[in-house]
């Protein structure tokens, strides 16, 4: 099964600015070529997961039930535009509070637990952060990097997830 692991903000919607969080759909916005990008990826027979770290929860600036509200609609939005999330699998902690906040990689490992199937051999983690590219090292899964100044162990940088799926089906194919 190819997966395709995706970090939420960044990389399919527009950060919030520095030490803040989207804590609603309200502030919720998909970044250019994210739902094509997304799509594309879908319909080469990718399996889609969102993987993300949500310190927000730890904090008290969002509740689980926003954060809930936040992934309900965008896997309603992306279904709709044929970019299905098969899961999304959430860390709500605060640093160095749990195994799963990446670059730790329990989320990943609830993730093969639910799927049958899945090898991490023949998956791609999609990431704006260096935690992101540390998990999938240890994972030996392939790292794509969306912005600028990516870390020297990745092996694509793009700037959206729409440029990323083109080199993905080139490259993976």
């Amino acid at each position: 099964m190819r997966t395709v692991f995706l970090d939420r903000d960044g990389v399919i919607n527009r950060k919030a600015a520095e030490g803040d969080y989207v804590k609603n759909w309200s502030e919720f916005e998909f970044l250019p070529g994210a739902v094509s990008g997304l799509r594309m990826l879908s319909e080469a027979g990718w399996k889609l997961m969102v993987v993300t770290n949500q310190r927000g929860i730890a904090l008290g600036r969002m509740s689980a039930d926003d954060l809930a509200d936040i992934h309900t609609r965008m896997c309603l939005e992306l279904g709709i535009a044929g970019a299905p999330i098969e899961a999304v699998y959430v860390c709500p902690h605060d640093r160095g509070k749990c195994y799963c906040r990446k670059p730790d990689v329990g989320l990943f490992l609830e993730a093969w637990r639910d799927w049958p199937g899945l090898d991490f051999r023949h998956s791609v983690v999609i990431g704006d952060s260096l935690s992101d590219m540390q998990a999938a090292t240890r994972l030996k899964c392939g790292r794509v990097w969306i912005g600028d100044n990516p870390p020297p162990d990745t092996d694509f940088a793009t700037h959206s997830i729409e440029e990323a799926a083109q080199m993905m089906l080139f490259y993976y194919s």
